[in-house]
C-alpha cells in the first residue's frame, strides 16, 4: 500500500481516530476546500479532525464544524517558513494521526508530512482539468472508497454576526426591503505600491471609473423598474482612500460600510447582499459560500479553475479575455455586461 494515496487503489473504509487536513493560503483558498471537508466530515464521522493552515486560514474556519478542533499555524514566509517545518513536523509526528489530506498543489507539502500518519492522500492523484475544489472533492471521495452527493462551497454564519450585520445596514437607514448590491473593488495588495503588484493591478483592479459608471447605470434602470435599490461597499478603514473615487465620481450613489474589522459580521453582510461584483479575490469566494449570487470578473485565471463553487445558476464569470477593444486585463469588461449579469442574477419577484 502506499503512503501517499494514489486514486482507485490501495484505499481503506475503517474508521479514522485523528485526520490532518493540510490547506496554508488565504481567504478563497480555505473556502475552495469546503466541499471536500464536509465530505470528510460525513466519510468519517467519528474523526478528531485537524487543520495545518494559515492565521487567515484558521480565521476563516472558524466554527465550520465542532469536530475540526484544533488549528497548526504555518506560514510560506521565509524564514520563519523554515524553522516552523522543523518544529511542526516533530509536533504533528506525536499526535497520532490516522490520515493526512494534502490539498496542496506543491509536491513539498506531501513530501514534507510523509512520515505523520500511516496514509497521506494529496493531489497527484486527482484530475489536473477541473476546478481545484473537485480535485479535493475526487482525493476525498477516492480515500474513502466511494462518491458522495455533490456538496459546495460553505460557511456558516452566526446570529451574532447577522444581529451586527443588521445594526450597521440599519445605521446607513438601509431596510430589508431594499435591493442589495454590493461591489468589492480591492484585493490583498491594492494597498502596495504600483510598481511591485503591476500584474495584479491588471488582473485583479476593475478601474474605479467602471465601478462608478456601474453604479449609474444600476440606479437608472432600477428606477425605471421602480425597484429600490442601494449599492455598497463594506471596506476596512484603511481602505477608504481606495473607494473614495467611486463614491466621488457615481454621484453618491454608492454606500461606504467602513467598519472596524469583523470577519462574522461581514460574512452576515455579504449574505445580506443580493449579488455582490468583484473580481476574482477571497470575498467572491466567501459570498458565495454564505449563499450570494456573484457576478465575478476574470482575467489571468480561468474561472473553472478557481471562480465560485457553487451551482451554476448562481454566478455568472465575466472573462476579460472575451471582451472587445485595446483595454488590457480586468479594463476589458464594460459595465453594460456587468449590469446585464446582474439583473440576469436577481430573482424574478425582485424585478417583477
Amino acid at each position: 500500500m502506499p503512503k501517499t494515496g494514489r486514486a482507485g487503489k490501495g484505499f481503506s473504509m475503517e474508521a479514522a481516530r485523528k485526520i490532518l487536513v493540510v490547506r496554508v493560503g488565504r481567504a478563497g483558498d480555505m473556502v475552495m476546500i469546503t466541499p471536500a471537508l464536509s465530505v470528510l466530515l460525513e466519510a468519517q464521522p467519528v474523526a478528531d479532525i485537524h487543520l495545518l493552515t494559515s492565521q487567515e486560514g484558521a480565521r476563516v474556519l472558524r466554527g465550520f464544524d465542532r469536530r475540526l478542533t484544533r488549528s497548526w499555524l504555518y506560514t510560506r514566509k521565509f524564514p520563519r517558513s523554515l524553522l516552523l517545518r522543523y518544529s511542526l513536523v516533530r509536533e504533528l509526528r506525536s499526535e497520532g494521526f490516522d490520515q493526512v489530506y494534502v490539498f496542496e498543489d506543491k509536491p513539498f507539502y506531501a513530501a514534507w508530512l510523509a512520515d505523520i500518519a500511516p496514509k497521506v492522500y494529496d493531489l497527484s492523484a486527482a484530475g489536473g482539468d477541473v476546478h481545484f475544489s473537485e480535485r479535493c472533492l475526487e482525493v476525498v471521495a477516492a480515500a474513502n472508497g466511494q462518491p458522495f452527493g455533490r456538496k459546495w462551497v460553505s460557511l456558516p454564519v452566526t446570529h451574532e454576526g447577522r444581529a451586527r450585520a443588521r445594526a450597521l445596514l440599519s445605521e446607513h437607514k438601509i431596510t430589508p426591503e431594499t435591493c442589495l448590491i454590493g461591489m468589492h473593488p480591492t484585493f490583498s495588495g491594492s494597498r502596495l505600491p504600483v510598481f511591485r503588484n503591476r500584474a495584479e493591478q491588471k488582473h485583479r483592479h476593475w478601474p474605479a471609473a467602471s465601478f462608478a459608471q456601474l453604479a449609474r447605470i444600476l440606479d437608472a434602470r432600477a428606477q425605471s423598474l421602480g425597484l429600490p435599490l442601494q449599492i455598497l461597499i463594506d471596506a476596512l478603514p484603511e481602505e477608504s482612500s481606495l473607494i473614495e473615487p467611486i463614491i466621488r465620481d457615481s454621484g453618491g450613489l454608492v454606500t461606504l460600510l467602513a467598519a472596524p474589522p469583523d470577519f462574522e459580521r461581514y460574512k452576515a453582510i455579504l449574505q445580506e447582499l443580493d449579488v455582490l461584483i468583484t473580481p476574482n479575490t477571497g470575498p467572491m469566494h466567501i459570498a458565495a459560500a454564505v449563499g450570494t449570487p456573484v457576478v465575478a470578473l476574470f482575467s489571468g485565471w480561468s474561472a473553472a479553475d478557481c471562480g465560485p463553487f457553487v451551482a451554476p445558476e448562481r454566478f455568472a464569470a465575466l472573462d476579460a479575455a472575451a471582451g472587445e477593444g485595446p483595454q488590457p486585463g480586468l479594463a476589458a469588461i464594460t459595465p453594460e455586461q456587468v449590469n446585464e449579469a446582474i439583473f440576469r442574477l436577481l430573482a424574478p419577484s425582485q424585478l417583477a
